[in-house]
């Protein structure tokens, strides 16, 4: 259900979307997303100073703590570099 919200949510931000690749990774109660986008997309996705893998980061930060689950996004570009990993964890 997240990895469609977040495709979808790419989807609409982007010009490319051929060069979208959504990775999921589940590691005990962890779930790590990476999200690879075309380095003319990467500013679209991040946003001025962060806002929009911010809001994203948010939105997974609800539906994990809804699973007891830590998330973490991570957007990547074609050339390889990367916006920081910000991981969001649930305070129990």
């Amino acid at each position: 259900m997240l990895r469609e919200f977040l495709e979808a949510s790419i989807r609409a931000l982007v010009d490319d979307q051929q060069a979208i690749q959504i990775r999921e990774e589940r590691n005990g109660s962890r779930l790590r997303y990476t999200i690879q986008v075309a380095e003319a997309d990467r500013g679209r996705v991040i946003g001025k100073n962060g806002r929009i893998v911010n809001a994203l980061r948010t939105v997974a930060q609800a539906a994990g703590a809804k699973n007891r689950m830590r998330v973490q996004i991570i957007v990547l570009t074609d050339g390889g570099s990367h916006e920081s990993a910000g991981e969001t964890e649930n305070a129990e």
